[in-house]
């Protein structure tokens, strides 16, 4: 399979089987540990298929997104100063998603309730991480294609609000949406990017 057709595949088929696994499978998600871990641990199965699908289309989307990060700062262009960063970001994501996927696993397999909210306390506060890497990820990547003008400047538009509303998460209860907002407008450029990559001759 070319780099080209693999880009392509990670960043369309990434945010669905992502989408589908976190909005319709996935029986947690509250962001408080008590609760999301009582929900994980009331139905194991359901539990570990929604988390498959949602780490791993997360994976699969940062993976492109490094793919595309290390394109542009391998070509010297305008924007590969800022895609230099950006796929260093992506990179941290992907292993964040591996090491949360195995958290919340073990909270599936936890032996108490204790263990299991004690675990599921470490994914909670792992979202920082995840939102501020999204953050540096969407921004610098978006404000390389605006510069590098490689995609069409509504995608480097968006995922430069996409990084904005990650980090404004962080602004207090009246942004906490922010960090939705931001995951939603994510999953657009992705897919953008991976449309845009797929239609393109070189």
């Amino acid at each position: 399979m070319e780099s080209k057709m693999q880009t392509s595949l990670l960043l369309i088929i990434g945010p669905i089987v992502a989408l589908v696994g976190w909005m319709f499978i996935y029986p947690a998600g509250e962001g408080v540990a008590t609760t999301d871990a009582a929900d994980l641990m009331a139905d194991p199965g359901l539990s570990k298929v929604g988390m498959l699908l949602g780490f791993g289309g997360m994976a699969a989307l940062f993976i492109g997104l490094l793919n595309v990060s290390r394109k542009m700062a391998s070509g010297g262009g305008p924007g590969a100063s800022y895609a230099n960063i950006s796929g260093i970001s992506a990179l941290v994501l992907v292993v964040l998603c591996a090491f949360m996927l195995g958290i919340e696993w073990a909270v599936v397999e936890a032996s108490s309730d204790a263990i299991g909210i004690d675990l599921m306390q470490i994914s909670v506060a792992s979202e920082t991480t995840f939102f501020t890497s999204c953050g540096i990820l969407m921004l610098l990547l978006g404000v390389g294609i605006i510069l590098e003008k490689n995609y069409h400047i509504a995608i480097g538009g968006l995922a430069v609000i996409a990084g904005l509303g990650f980090l404004a998460s962080f602004g207090g209860e009246s942004l906490e949406m922010g960090g939705f907002v931001g995951w939603l407008v994510m999953m657009l450029v992705a897919l953008g990017i991976g449309v845009q990559t797929l239609r393109s001759k070189n």
